[in-house]
């Protein structure tokens, strides 16, 4: 467990927040409020639910803690359907910025490194109009989700990047993603937003690595270098970045590449062990960085970073949450679901350096999972 102490800033519970965000329904036939809805759905999923049904059951379980925080429920708890239902008419921008209050009260660290990432819910298909399968995340260094943006089967990432990046105030914060976000229009976006980007560069940008590529083999180019070793039982990978001015970068800005102030590369070489077989590892990458103080060292250590939103996040609500295997499909049920799962496992980041072990935890035992809702100002 994570050394953590409380922020003397919190004035007000989580689900005091969830509370606060408006419900869309008509107030006739409405039995169960949206704050107790989305209460139940993070409750479950900090627990280790995986599902509408797991949740439910849990709540029903635990229906004198709910009464506690809700009072008299002369309906009992939702059901799935019920669920479903509501989420579907839930607007997922309105619960990002309410959750986002209560972060902003929670964790007192600059956010200095955030992931740009998509990540899609396989089992979801032949879904139609609002239903959004693909999710765009902005993930901190510091294990949070920052915000998320739904991505409709009419665009891509490309397009839903900016909107995601023009809500930010990214004064002081590189932003890192995979070389598909390398995109004149994401510079952009980072650049008006008083942030920096270090981006990679590959196939999808030919001419830009023509560009950058011959750079590194002029002699007259005062390039730094840093370097970095993984040393493990299944790798041994070192990794040499390189990064230099001594180009025209006034031609790039011209060309769209906003702020660009420094291009890079980055080398990878040595040997991995992957289901028992030994492959070489000889790997070149170019980079585009806004920064024009960013040193080698630290661009290798937000180069690193830059996987957290795989491993801490998309990986985590796969294989401990299950996401991928997730069937609801209603409207917008889908994007407010999944948020939800990236907030249980952010908070739970707060406190625990393994999710698994601590959701095991809290089924052997209990009171270590009150422990954290009270730690962590949930309820």
């Amino acid at each position: 467990m994570k050394k953590y102490t409380a922020s003397t800033n919190i004035t007000t519970s989580l689900i005091e927040e969830l509370c606060k965000v408006p419900d869309n329904r008509s107030d006739q036939g409405k039995r169960h409020s949206l704050g107790l809805i989305l209460s139940l759905v993070l409750l479950g999923f900090l627990k280790g639910k995986t599902s509408l049904e797991a949740c439910c059951d849990f709540g029903r379980y635990r229906r004198s803690w709910f009464t506690r925080w809700f009072g008299d429920l002369p309906h009992g708890m939702p059901d799935p359907t019920t669920i479903s239902r509501t989420l579907s008419v839930t607007n997922p921008r309105l619960v990002v910025t309410t959750i986002n209050q209560f972060f902003n009260q929670l964790i007192n660290e600059l956010e200095t490194v955030m992931s740009l990432d998509g990540k899609t819910i396989r089992a979801i298909h032949a879904c139609k109009g609002e239903c959004m399968t693909h999710m765009l995340s902005l993930f901190s260094s510091h294990g949070r989700i920052v915000d998320q943006e739904g991505v409709s089967k009419k665009e891509n990432e490309i397009t839903a990047a900016p909107r995601l990046l023009n809500r930010q105030v990214l004064l002081g914060t590189t932003i890192t993603a995979d070389a598909l976000l390398t995109q004149k229009r994401v510079t952009k976006a980072i650049i008006e937003n008083h942030g920096d980007y270090l981006l990679p560069v590959k196939d999808n940008h030919p001419n830009l690595q023509h560009i950058i590529a011959p750079t590194f083999t002029d002699p007259l180019s005062k390039t730094k270098v840093a370097f970095y070793s993984e040393y493990r039982k299944t790798r041994l990978v070192t990794t040499a970045l390189f990064l230099t001015s001594s180009i025209d970068v006034e031609a790039l800005r011209d060309e769209g590449w906003v702020g660009i102030s420094q291009v890079g590369k980055l080398e990878r070489k040595g040997w991995r062990i992957h289901k028992g077989n030994k492959t070489k590892v000889n790997e070149t990458i170019y980079l585009i960085a806004s920064d024009p103080t960013l040193t080698p060292e630290k661009a290798l250590i937000v180069n690193r970073k830059h996987w957290g939103i795989e491993n801490k996040l998309h990986w985590q609500k796969d294989y401990t949450l299950a996401e991928d295997r997730q069937r609801t499909r209603n409207k917008r049920a889908p994007e407010v679901l999944s948020y939800l799962r990236s907030v249980a496992i952010s908070l739970l980041r707060q406190l625990f350096d393994s999710i698994t072990k601590a959701i095991n935890q809290f089924n052997e035992q209990p009171r270590n999972y009150k422990n954290m809702l009270t730690r962590l100002n949930i309820v």
